[in-house]
């Protein structure tokens, strides 16, 4: 077979169909985006706006690609300034979802820019590349500052890096189509014509508005998940380990001490009379002073080092590779710190800390958990605010 009669017989690459095929995934996800956000925390903002601009994003590619079937104030004006609209809650939605100021203004003086653009070159001065010229622009914008958005602010996160960089691609092609629009060969091509870069051009823009949309999903399933695992962890009131999370962390460290010999010192925390202060004081008051004690001893506590919760006012800290001395002035620095007054609108409090050192093959966590106990008990015997450690030091 000749490859003309090949050529011949070969489906027709209908852009038509690639962007109306591409368009109704976008929109479907975004219905699923709209569904779980209402299940996400208040403090994952964002994903309402991602929804609402793969929607428009969606209804405007098909209303695109229907040109020519439809009023031309739909698939010229309505269309192009839905996609500036789309893409521009796109942008806001990252800027809140990464705590930042979204820039709605920005985008405001984007859309009159381009309602006025498109009527202009629709009604006033009929012109198709004066429409590309200006729509590439536009997006050129929008795109490139998402990009900047996510690629610098979705550090540490793989699925916001795939974003930035699908929006940079995309970026890269529509500031292309801008050079493009100076050149006379392809200065009045028409939306669908069959050059080269226009099937480029409007391919990666419907395969780019699927990837964004289900990349932007998975980002605020990641950051729900990554809620989800640390409140299993975290003791919801100071933000430090729960009990289950150090116990973890134990086991962690006493397995890399064992191989690499050493010793592990627990520390267990009370603070003082703390009874007393909440029937004083009242509850709000214990939990501030709870906050403020975590804060405090979390800021002096070495890189290595465990801090939780262990329950009500009482605190564990875990040193890995600490020698008893080096634990005991640990315990006293936190000690000397914590007796200081520093929030005056807090009452005075005082801790007092029992210390157990041992070698780790010996340092189960029940084993320290109770000569750390009974070390706490004798600081408290001894008149509080002050520092013992177990008689039971176990060395290597």
């Amino acid at each position: 077979m000749s490859p003309d009669r090949y050529r011949n017989r070969m489906p027709a690459f209908d852009l038509r169909t690639v962007i109306l095929m591409s368009s109704v995934m976008p929109g479907l996800m975004s219905l699923v985006m709209f569904s779980l956000s209402r299940g996400f925390p208040t403090n994952i903002r964002g994903v309402g706006h991602w929804a609402s601009g793969a929607l428009i994003v969606s209804v405007s590619a098909i209303m695109l690609a229907l040109r020519g079937g439809i009023a031309d104030w739909l698939s010229f004006l309505v269309a192009n300034v839905g996609m500036i609209l789309g893409t521009g809650l796109w942008l806001i939605g990252s800027q809140l979802f990464f705590g930042r100021r979204p820039s709605r203004r920005f985008i405001a003086l984007l859309l009159i820019v381009g309602i006025i653009a498109m009527s202009w070159t629709t009604w006033v001065q009929p012109s198709a590349a004066g429409r590309t010229l200006w729509m590439s622009l536009i997006l050129t914008l929008t795109y490139g500052t998402h990009c900047v958005v996510m690629l610098r602010l979705g550090r540490g996160s793989n699925t916001a890096l795939f974003v930035g960089s699908m929006l940079l691609v995309q970026a890269a092609v529509t500031a292309a189509r801008v050079v493009t629009m100076f050149t006379p060969s392809w200065a009045n091509a028409g939306l669908f014509s069959a050059d080269l870069f226009q099937k480029i051009y409007l391919t990666t823009s419907a395969l780019m508005s699927l990837t964004v949309t289900v990349g932007l999903l998975f980002a605020a399933m990641d950051r729900l998940r990554n809620q989800l695992e640390q409140q299993s962890f975290m003791d919801p009131l100071t933000g430090l380990l729960n009990r289950r999370a150090f116990l973890s962390a134990h086991q962690q460290e006493r397995e890399k001490t064992m191989r690499a010999g050493g010793l592990l010192s627990l520390m267990l925390i009370d603070l003082d009379h703390f009874k007393h202060v909440n029937d004083t004081y009242g509850h709000a008051t214990g939990d501030r002073i709870l906050t403020d004690f975590a804060r405090r001893v979390a800021d002096m506590l070495p890189e290595h080092g465990h801090f939780a919760r262990w329950g009500g006012e009482e605190f564990a800290v875990l040193l890995p590779r600490a020698q008893p001395d080096e634990a005991r002035e640990q315990a006293e620095i936190i000690r000397r710190r914590v007796e200081r007054k520093e929030d005056q609108s807090l009452p005075g409090y005082t801790c007092s800390i029992g210390v157990a050192c041992m070698a780790a093959a010996d340092a189960t966590i029940e084993q320290l958990a109770r000569d750390a106990d009974e070390a706490l008990y004798g600081a408290k015997r001894g008149g509080r605010n002050c520092v013992r450690i177990s008689d039971h030091v176990i060395l290597l």
